[in-house]
């Protein structure tokens, strides 16, 4: 790439840059300038719309679910970030998702679990031993739900689907319980939101503060781009898997340390130090070795993640913080004046947790949650589709070891 167009993108906001202290030149983002290369070689042709749409490119599936915009994701038209500030609960994002039309106000879902049957399967679980373990765990229920419900959920917007969906969110929330101090599966309350569930599970009070705070978190973490989880429903539902197949296929892939375990690597990298200096040390360390720094610079939003920024609104409009959210508050603004880095979702939601005192390692179990509302309008949507997803392979040779 010549230098001068390196700068033009740079002025579009295509491509972000940072100082160096003490240094005249800049460094550039390698993510957005191989990003900008994959579309430009997806204009070569078949084969490299398919090589490309791995790594950033060109979209490969057409979607109405969601659109991303620089003022964040649009779910059927409607913005994320507007319907968490205006109170919209989880449940009527995840009705509009579905069916494309929003849910009743304040919507609640009655109480789909079977107990019985629930009850049973929950006590014969050992909780885990970490809390980020809590996705292996939404996987191990998901599968349990399948095999007692079948094929019987797995045609596109039917009652059944729904109810299925409804009831396997629901489930998931009460797995919160494992890492309460209770340590046990907790049974929703008929009439409870999926927010006030989430609170009682963790042992948290259920204040209209920390209800609007988890919801909203709910809400805009709720689907995004196709990302490798949303792909791997989306795959499963292409060869006509059932709806529970292909959630928990979206949430093993979910687990990896690139996607759900992503928040524990930026909870542990604010947990070794504790004050600003230090934490904005480390952060230039790794910018000098060209390395990421957790929770900071997503690639859509060069200009600031929409999500993060509501999300970190809710945390200074708590009132008093303790000292170290002060810290980090102030940290954030550091990286973004000296190395124009701006926060991510992840460290945003990493902070909700924290201010909420919720039990450590659980941020990347919510984002889960939340996402299952997106996995599912991607699986009933693919399912519409009708079409087998076999992305093509390029043989690149024999390699000796």
């Amino acid at each position: 790439m010549r230098m001068q167009t390196l700068y033009a993108y740079v002025s579009r906001g295509l491509v972000r840059s940072i100082t160096q202290p003490g240094r005249k030149e800049r460094l550039y983002a390698r993510a957005d300038i191989e990003k900008l290369r994959a579309r430009s070689q997806a204009r070569a042709g078949h084969g490299a719309v398919a090589a490309s749409a791995m790594h950033w490119g060109e979209p490969i599936i057409p979607t109405s679910i969601t659109q991303i915009t620089a003022a964040g994701p649009l779910y059927r038209g409607q913005a994320a970030i507007q319907l968490a500030r205006s109170g919209t609960t989880f449940e009527e994002v995840a009705e509009l998702l579905w069916t494309g039309k929003p849910g009743t106000p304040g919507l609640r879902w009655p109480r789909h679990l079977r107990t019985d049957g629930l009850r049973r399967f929950a006590a014969s679980i050992t909780p885990p031993a970490s809390n980020d373990q809590l996705i292996e765990l939404f996987a191990l229920f998901t599968m349990q739900l399948g095999l007692t419900r079948g094929h019987t959920a797995s045609q596109p917007g039917s009652h059944d689907t729904l109810d299925a969906a409804r009831e396997l969110i629901q489930t998931m929330a009460g797995c919160f319980g494992y890492v309460s101090q209770q340590r046990a599966f907790y049974q929703l309350r008929k009439g409870e939101s999926i927010a006030a569930s989430l609170l009682s599970a963790l042992e948290i009070p259920v204040t209209a503060e920390n209800q609007a705070g988890i919801n909203a978190a709910l809400v805009v973490m709720s689907d995004h781009e196709l990302s490798p989880s949303s792909f791997a429903a989306r795959i499963a539902a292409s060869s006509g898997a059932t709806l529970h197949s292909c959630v928990a296929a979206a949430v093993c892939a979910n687990s990896g340390d690139q996607m759900g375990r992503l928040y524990s690597q930026v909870e542990q990298f604010l947990a070794r130090t504790t004050t600003r200096g230090a934490l904005l040390r480390r952060a230039s360390d790794l910018q000098s070795r060209g390395l990421a720094v957790p929770g900071f610079g997503h690639p859509l939003y060069p200009q600031g993640d929409p999500r993060a920024r509501l999300l970190l609104d809710l945390i200074e409009r708590r009132g008093e913080r303790s000292k170290r959210l002060d810290a980090i508050a102030k940290f954030i603004a550091d990286v973004q004046e000296q190395h124009g880095l701006y926060p991510r979702q992840e460290l945003a939601l990493v902070l909700l947790c924290i201010a909420m005192e919720l039990p450590r390692n659980t941020a990347g179990a919510l984002f889960t949650l939340a996402r299952t509302a997106g996995w599912v309008a991607h699986i009933c949507e693919q399912w519409l589709a009708g079409a087998l997803l076999r992305p093509r392979a390029k043989f690149v040779g024999l390699f000796c070891h």
